[in-house]
């Protein structure tokens, strides 16, 4: 199991000079979906159990396990954009 991406930097430079370096700590964000997945669990199980005699309520119960190996596949992305005279480098570490 990989664990999901703590911090995002951004880093921009035009003509060879830093204009803006950023790092947001993207665990805020994981912790605000820990919440909201939380509040919904009882909606996705009861949904889950009525859907089973079709075979979807199995397929609703794997959506979150597949989302956080989504989430951890984030982790080591480097985006980096590049033209004449500027460079911007996305990070998730």
């Amino acid at each position: 199991m990989m664990r999901p991406p703590l911090v995002m930097k951004l880093h921009i430079i035009e003509n060879g000079k830093t204009k803006i370096r950023f790092w947001f700590p993207v665990f805020i964000v994981w912790l605000l979906l820990l919440v909201l997945a939380i509040l919904f669990m009882p909606l996705i199980l009861v949904t889950a159990l009525i859907l089973w005699p079709q075979s979807l309520g199995k397929r609703i119960l794997l959506i979150g396990p597949a989302f956080f190996e989504l989430i951890g596949s984030i982790r080591g992305l480097n985006i980096l954009i590049q033209s004449p005279e500027s460079q911007v480098c996305l990070y998730f570490r």
